[in-house]
């Protein structure tokens, strides 16, 4: 065979090695094709988490100044949402105390406290220093002013709520952790819900210690004696596991009456239960109230009941 027959012959097979190479491929999409990018599937971008305090609508503003533990005066800032706020105000109250707990654990409150407690006390890799993270969170809230519940001046509003509860032995009204901050002030059971839901937004578990006039909280501990302490610490057995006292209030008090405290100045450490003066405290053992608790129905009977007679 001459060059002049095989050229032509090498000419049409480079021809159809492009076809088959390059244009098909090409125009059928082959992923293996050295010209186009196989199509890949880019999942979409997530949307960013919402910020503790949304800057989309109007926020109460509230500035805290505190002492801490090595007594250094600190001013903390917290912003909540005003639709937050009132949300809260517009919900009903429980009147069994054993469902309290479920104000502090409100996930709507979740990112505020989380942010508020991670300033508060700030994460830290030395161990030695989780006792003064939690003890700047107890002397944050004991330093909340204390107001009773049937007292205006312990609401924004200047009037008592619209589910403030009227019981035998005066108004309840327990309220949100977020209530209790915009409001910047509270009584006893208010100051133990706001510590329990920070406590548990960083990690730890708490109880609501319920007495017949007062409420503190427990905070569940390994084998607690520090060796600097004055006192005894007292705890609380439940569920074989050692819950501490920790006084909510505002400061080392005298009971002068059920409804007039004589404030000394002086906040209360970790399982300082005689310290805080107050009697039934100091004679009555605790009822222990998970946060996390559900009730359960009691003991009943089923009664057979007499059906009305046909055509009655």
């Amino acid at each position: 065979m001459e060059w002049k027959d095989v050229i032509p012959v090498v000419a049409g097979a480079v021809v159809i090695l492009v076809l088959a190479l390059v244009v098909k491929p090409a125009l059928l999409g082959d992923p293996d094709s050295p010209g186009l990018a196989s199509p890949v599937y880019v999942p979409p971008t997530p949307a960013p988490a919402p910020t503790p305090f949304p800057e989309d609508g109007p926020v109460y503003t509230r500035n805290f100044r505190w002492t801490a533990i090595d007594g250094g005066v600190h001013t903390t800032e917290v912003r909540i949402p005003e639709a937050l706020f009132h949300a809260h105000r517009g919900t009903p109250r429980f009147s069994d105390y054993t469902s309290w707990g479920l104000y502090a654990l409100a996930d709507a409150d979740r990112p505020i406290l989380e942010d508020l407690a991670r300033r508060i006390a700030p994460p830290s890799t030395n161990p030695d220093e989780g006792y003064l993270r939690l003890m700047n969170l107890v002397f944050f809230v004991q330093q909340i002013p204390y107001d009773m519940d049937d007292n205006t001046t312990s609401y924004i509003e200047g009037t008592l709520p619209r589910y403030a509860m009227y019981m035998k032995d005066g108004v309840e009204y327990p309220k949100y952790p977020v209530e209790m901050l915009v409001d910047g002030r509270g009584d006893c059971e208010d100051s133990a819900i706001l510590m329990a839901g920070l406590f548990d937004a960083l990690g730890y578990d708490t109880v609501l210690l319920r007495y017949s006039d007062h409420m503190a909280l427990g905070i569940r501990m390994k084998e607690f004696n520090p060796y600097y302490a004055k006192y005894t610490p007292r705890y609380f057995m439940h569920d074989g596991q050692h819950y501490y006292y920790i006084e909510g209030t505002d400061f080392e008090k005298q009971y002068v009456s059920p409804h007039s405290i004589a404030i000394q100045g002086k906040p209360l450490a970790i399982g300082n239960a005689a310290g805080a003066g107050i009697p039934s405290v100091q004679s009555e053992t605790p009822k222990i109230v998970p946060l996390r608790f559900v009730p359960e129905p009691g003991e009943y009977h089923i009664r057979p009941v007499r059906l009305p007679a046909e055509g009655a």
